[in-house]
């Protein structure tokens, strides 16, 4: 009291406004979110933000984007009026809003950081048990000079696991020079089935002397039984006997999903049922699976 004792009364009536007010940018009126709970939302909106612009929805599109700051709100169990009254109480009070943006930024940079150092790995279902593997056991380096003697490099793989949905991959880098006479080159790659049908892709090639990769890529999307993968790696359709080119780093990549292949040998063998000689037999995918006998409550249980 004795701090108050030379106030006069208007003093104490100035002294009075300036603490109310202080007092009034204290504490925040009800409805208001606190500092951490608006943090929280924040960062999510900015998280939400991100992802809208890898989706290419504009910061104007607000009728799509309103669908995603709902479902932040009902996150945080708050309503879109306690969050805009929020927005509103900070902007008036620059102090507290610098001050809890400092802490979006921090757990903002954390996350970024996170994302940077590959600690997200989100699953990919759909490319659960996928294999890739080179099945090119040919040379994987040709060089071919004016006194090489050729029309077409062929070639033609063949394995009993081929199967349908598989994709094949022929990748493969080729420089052919200017000096090179041959005409129309093309590189080939065919998927042939045992029924005599075949899929076909190829691409054209120049002789400019620039070192070029080439990659064909092709599906096995017929319900056949598949017998090869063939195809020319280098062809014309005509020369003047004069050949310069080089070929390396050849591959043929099958890509196939490794949970799948008694689902699709049976898919196979039901479309295609025709015994071809060295075909590869499924037949035992299609023959009825025995009942197991189990003796718990005395029931014989039938496979699925």
């Amino acid at each position: 009291m004795k701090l108050l004792s030379n106030f006069k009364p208007l003093h104490l009536l100035l002294f009075g406004v300036v603490a109310a007010l202080i007092l009034s940018g204290c504490f925040r009126p009800k409805g208001v979110l606190s500092r951490d709970k608006m943090t929280d939302v924040l960062v999510d909106m900015h998280k939400t933000d991100a992802l809208l612009a890898e989706k290419n929805i504009a910061y104007g599109q607000y009728s799509k984007k309103a669908q995603y700051y709902n479902y932040i709100f009902k996150k945080h169990g708050i309503t879109k009026a306690e969050f805009d009254s929020t927005l509103v109480w900070y902007t008036k009070n620059p102090i507290k809003f610098e001050n809890m943006y400092e802490d979006v930024l921090k757990k903002l940079t954390v996350l970024q950081k996170d994302v940077d150092d590959n600690k997200f790995h989100p699953i990919d279902y759909a490319n659960i048990g996928k294999i890739r593997s080179n099945i090119w056991l040919k040379p994987t380096h040709h060089k071919f000079t004016k006194d090489s003697v050729r029309t077409k490099l062929d070639f033609e793989i063949k394995q009993a696991d081929f199967l349908y949905r598989d994709v094949y991959e022929l990748k493969l880098m080729l420089k052919i020079p200017k000096e090179d006479s041959c005409k129309k080159q093309r590189i080939e790659m065919r998927i042939n089935y045992y029924n005599g049908t075949s899929d076909h892709t190829y691409t054209l090639v120049k002789n400019d002397g620039l070192t070029r990769r080439f990659t064909l890529r092709m599906p096995a999307y017929r319900k056949l039984k598949v017998k090869s993968i063939s195809g020319c790696l280098l062809g014309s359709s005509a020369y003047k006997g004069v050949f310069h080119s080089t070929l390396d780093s050849i591959k043929l990549i099958r890509e196939f999903n490794s949970l799948q292949i008694d689902s699709l040998r049976r898919l196979v063998q039901e479309a295609d049922t025709t015994h071809y000689v060295g075909a590869p037999s499924f037949d035992y995918l299609l023959a009825p699976q025995p009942a197991v006998h189990s003796f718990r409550k005395s029931r014989i249980l039938k496979p699925l």
